[in-house]
């Protein structure tokens, strides 16, 4: 019987093929050269070398003008814009070369030193950066320079600050009393660079009664960074300077990017005008260009935050607004504008139209959320008028009188804070004697004793939820006023175009 040949698929007939054989010997030893040559050519182990960074306040040299026509900065050597702006979120940021500008866009200075912290130095957070601001096609007339450091501050150095003491009602004492009031705030600084009002993560940690109740940060470093800077300490210059520095520099690492502008507030726009008043005057002493866009963009959040209807602030942005809240926000604006950056004239009439609205007996008296007569929103509100430049001088004075005539209340140290630069601010014929008396009760009030020692505290209720720390800076502040109060608020300010 014959045996019928079958054929075999074509899978199989390809497979015991010689020539599909010898493909895949060779593809398979290619593949296995190749690896081999790989692993000789890559290096199992590389060595980079370590990111040096340095804490430095201070920004490359960069010109460039801003939507309102601010000069932002230097020399005609520098070619570049502003440093571009990275996304940020409060306590998450991040140090790294990547948030540099790019130093083929700008003339950088030489750094300064890095700075010697008192013992181990805290890991502090990089700043972040504001958002960018659109540039102008070209300059216009309202384009502004920046001050030359301390040109508007000259009064709180060296020997305007002796003049000052001198010529406007000072004493050895009361000067003490300042060296021994900046003490106390440096001792109780925080170990992040912070203050806080209940005093918590400083060397002392809350044994200095009374503690304060308010939880702003923000407003708490800001309120104990003033005196510093009242009394001519930079991050640049002075024996507290590593205190300012730190200070101004977690103020920064607080700001967070909205829409409306930088945020400063931390639940309250106190905290942001006063944190906004401390980086604007750190500023204006020192025309350090890296704080030109915090300022900036904080006093564009306090424009964005007015209520439009009534002209003031009040603790959340666009709420009807109080007397207190909005004299923190006009001071920092005004001092904004001292230091270079530009304040729309629309904002500062706002301000006017909220005190029209709170106001009574024509302006002699002020109230807080309404027309009211009381003792400290009115001592608030005639500073107030002074800042705007009211034209019914006659008024203003009666009112002073008025406030001025039982002399300083011991305890009002808010009240004191405001009536004393008002009263000094007008050159008011019952400044010499209400002076004497509040001065020489400030230095007798003082605390002598133990961790307190340099430190103050009132019966006030106006102030007690910043507590002591709170209470010490006010007093500090009033003490300082002789050479402190800027040069925008004086006669010769209107010659100087300030």
């Amino acid at each position: 019987m014959q045996a019928v040949a079958t054929e075999r698929p074509w899978i199989e007939r390809l497979i015991a093929s010689p020539r599909v054989r010898a493909t895949y010997a060779s593809t398979v030893a290619h593949v296995f050269v190749l690896l081999v040559l790989g692993l000789l050519v890559i290096p199992l182990d590389v060595e980079r070398p370590p990111t040096v960074i340095t804490l430095s306040l201070k920004e490359p040299v960069v010109t460039a003008t801003d939507e309102r026509g601010l000069e932002l900065g230097g020399g005609a050597e520098a070619t570049g814009g502003p440093p571009t702006a990275e996304p940020v979120t409060p306590d998450a940021y991040v140090a790294d070369a990547a948030t540099r500008p790019d130093p083929a866009t700008i003339a950088v200075e030489p750094a300064p030193p890095p700075i010697d912290l008192v013992g181990e130095p805290p890991a502090f957070p990089a700043p972040p950066r504001p958002s960018p601001q659109p540039e102008p096609a070209a300059a216009t007339s309202a384009t502004r320079s920046l001050p030359g450091p301390g040109d508007a501050f000259a009064g709180r150095r060296a020997a305007g600050r002796g003049a000052g003491v001198a010529g406007r009602g000072g004493s050895a004492a009361s000067e003490a009393g300042v060296g021994r009031g900046l003490e106390w705030l440096a001792r109780h600084q925080a170990a992040d660079g912070s203050w806080r009002f209940d005093l918590s993560g400083c060397r002392c940690d809350g044994a200095c009664r009374p503690l304060g109740s308010a939880t702003s940060t923000t407003a708490a470093t800001g309120i104990a960074l003033l005196p510093f800077l009242g009394a001519g300490q930079t991050h640049e210059e002075g024996v507290h300077r590593e205190t300012v520095t730190r200070g101004l520099y977690y103020l920064m690492s607080r700001m967070r990017a909205t829409p409306r502008g930088g945020d400063l507030s931390e639940g309250t726009m106190y905290g942001h005008g006063v944190a906004t008043l401390a980086l604007a005057e750190a500023l204006g002493m020192t025309g350090d260009r890296m704080l030109v866009p915090y300022v900036r963009d904080a006093v564009r959040f306090i424009e964005t935050a007015q209520d439009l209807h009534g002209g003031g602030w009040r603790y959340l942005p666009g709420q009807p607004g109080d007397t207190t809240v909005t004299a923190w926000q006009l001071a920092a604006l005004k001092s904004a504008a001292l230091a270079g950056v530009a304040v729309p004239s629309p904002t500062l009439d706002g301000v006017c139209r909220f005190l029209d609205r709170v106001q009574v007996r024509d302006g002699a008296g002020y109230g807080y959320l309404a027309p009211q007569d009381r003792p400290c929103t009115s001592a608030i509100g005639l500073l107030c008028r002074v800042y705007t430049r009211w034209d019914r001088e006659a008024t203003l004075d009666s009112g002073l009188a008025r406030l001025a005539k039982p002399g300083p209340d011991r305890e009002a140290v808010y009240q004191n804070f405001y009536l004393s630069q008002a009263l000094l601010l007008r050159n008011h014929p019952a400044w010499p004697r209400w002076n004497r008396r509040h001065r020489d009760q400030l230095v007798a009030r003082q605390a002598d004793v133990g961790h307190e020692a340099g430190s103050w505290s009132f019966a006030d209720p106006d102030t007690a939820p910043g507590g002591r720390l709170g209470h010490t800076a006010l007093a500090i502040l009033s003490l300082e006023v002789y050479y402190r109060l800027l040069p925008i608020y004086t006669a010769d300010a209107a010659q100087h175009g300030w």
